[in-house]
């Protein structure tokens, strides 16, 4: 048994070595990577509405000094950060008052003079906070899953090249179809990866919306205090690096958030259509792929010849369930979008709920799967076998097109007629377990029309590949380490 060594690539590790994860940083306290953990929590969305706070008392002080005195904001903004609020503080203010944003802003004002505590949270409603806070969160989720779904991209990728000359049966309908070689679905699986990052990168510039426009949009605060809050508007989002609307009700059309999840379950999709084809391909029934992952795993508490399989295809199955997750998701935040004008509270929770479980659940799913891919093998011999199994009947879409071709056959068929001579000699071949080729060097209908050795080029089902080599070197070549939003 041949197989292959593995991708150069290093898959995405959920957590560094000997790191000592707290399981309160995971969804339902297994599921996340580090990279999420630093993004997601009750502390870390703390930490992104203070610093929205801060910023936005920044800006007033720089374009309106008369109002925001720039002393009073720097106050503001060395107070605004969990190095100087104790998080406990926020939290029972919250429990006493039921109201998040009353308790970032009332630990602030006690962390800093009275005259600074009055410009606290100025010309704002909860919403020019909270919304911005969570579109921070977003946009750099957006960039771990981007940078995970590459590097899974590229180990897919490195894969299909690994196995470029390796012989394999593609199928159709779940029956032998044509011959191809081993890399090329993954050339297809890579491709669609890549599909998703493009779709990322169009919601990561046009889907994060932030505000900054009082209880319903109309900028009433601001424009009390002789403020032009449009353009205090743009220059907001714009220094927090978000989009932002003309015309937003008290927060923007959730449609935006829709956007966000449409693209997680979207990549939901292929990374389940690729687990499946992994999994299926370990099967004994295929037994092509083999799981090369030196960290053995037991199979199953009662069938322990599983052990053999190096466990059962769960890392597989789990990466399925994620896309049935993330399909969940997809239908509450699409229900969302039904915002009665200018605000409810109705997607307020479910949202908060479902983005931080699921980016952390999609990351973990995505880069299991990286794992997955890099200790992937394959036996060649067996991969063979499936090509040759069929006794070379795969290659009959071939002799069809040569028996009607003009150039190629002598008294060329009609199409009709081709089509049911082959069906006809494929079966004989198939059910007589005799070579295809054998069946058509004694058919008349055939060696009048086409040379002995031309038939038995066309029906050898080793060299019937059609494009699928350039097929994977062309993906490699416009897909392989490809970047997609520059971070």
């Amino acid at each position: 048994m041949t197989i292959p060594h593995l991708t150069q690539t290093k898959p995405k590790p959920r957590f560094p070595k000997d790191y000592k994860v707290d399981p309160h940083t995971l969804a339902v306290g297994r599921y996340g990577t580090l990279d999420m953990a630093n993004i997601w929590g009750d502390e870390k969305t703390f930490e992104y509405s203070l610093h929205c706070q801060a910023q936005s008392s920044l800006l007033l002080s720089e374009e309106y000094p008369d109002i925001v005195p720039p002393e009073h904001a720097s106050e503001i903004e060395a107070a605004a950060t969990l190095k100087v609020i104790d998080p406990d503080r926020i939290r029972k203010i919250e429990a006493d008052t039921g109201h998040d944003m009353i308790a970032i802003n009332t630990s602030i004002e006690e962390k800093v003079s009275n005259a600074a505590a009055s410009h606290v949270n100025k010309g704002k409603t909860s919403g020019d906070t909270t919304v911005n806070a969570q579109g921070l969160q977003i946009k750099e989720s957006l960039e771990v899953i981007a940078g995970s779904v590459e590097n899974l991209r590229d180990i897919t990728i490195e894969k299909s090249l690994l196995w470029i000359d390796v012989p394999f049966m593609d199928t159709t309908h779940l029956y032998d179809a044509v011959p191809s070689v081993a890399g090329r679905a993954f050339a297809h699986y890579a491709e669609m990866l890549q599909s998703g990052l493009n779709l990322l990168r169009y919601v990561y510039d046009n889907s994060i919306i932030g505000k900054w426009g009082d209880m319903t949009g109309n900028h009433h605060s601001v424009n009390s205090l002789g403020i032009d809050g449009m353009a205090l508007q743009e220059l907001y989002c714009e220094g927090l690096g978000l989009g932002h609307m003309i015309a937003s009700a008290q927060i923007p059309g959730l449609e935006f958030q829709a956007d966000v999840v449409y693209v997680m379950a979207r990549l939901g999709e292929t990374i389940n259509n690729l687990a499946k084809y992994v999994a299926w391909g370990r099967s004994d029934d295929v037994n092509v792929f083999v799981n090369l992952n030196p960290k053995k795993k037991k199979g199953s508490s009662t069938a322990p010849h599983k052990d053999a399989k190096n466990g059962n295809p769960t890392a597989e199955e789990q990466v399925m369930s994620v896309r049935n997750y993330l399909m969940g998701n997809m239908t509450t935040a699409l229900a969302n979008c039904e915002l009665p004008y200018a605000r409810n509270l109705a997607a307020s929770s479910n949202s908060r709920i479902n983005f931080e479980e699921g980016f952390k659940y999609l990351d973990h799913g995505i880069r299991r799967l990286g794992i997955i891919m890099h200790h992937l093998g394959i036996r060649e011999e067996r991969s063979e076998e499936r090509v040759t199994r069929s006794y070379g009947v795969v290659t009959s879409p071939q002799v069809l097109t040569y028996l009607t071709d003009h150039r190629r056959a002598n008294d060329p068929m009609t199409r009709s007629q081709a089509h049911d001579l082959l069906g006809t000699l494929a079966t004989q071949a198939w059910d007589t377990q005799t070579n295809f080729t054998d069946v058509l060097l004694e058919c008349p209908d055939v060696t009048s029309r086409l040379d002995s050795g031309t038939i038995r080029e066309i029906s050898d089902p080793m060299q019937y590949l059609g494009e699928s080599k350039r097929i994977i070197q062309k993906v490699a070549d416009k897909c392989y380490q490809e970047q997609t939003v520059g971070v």
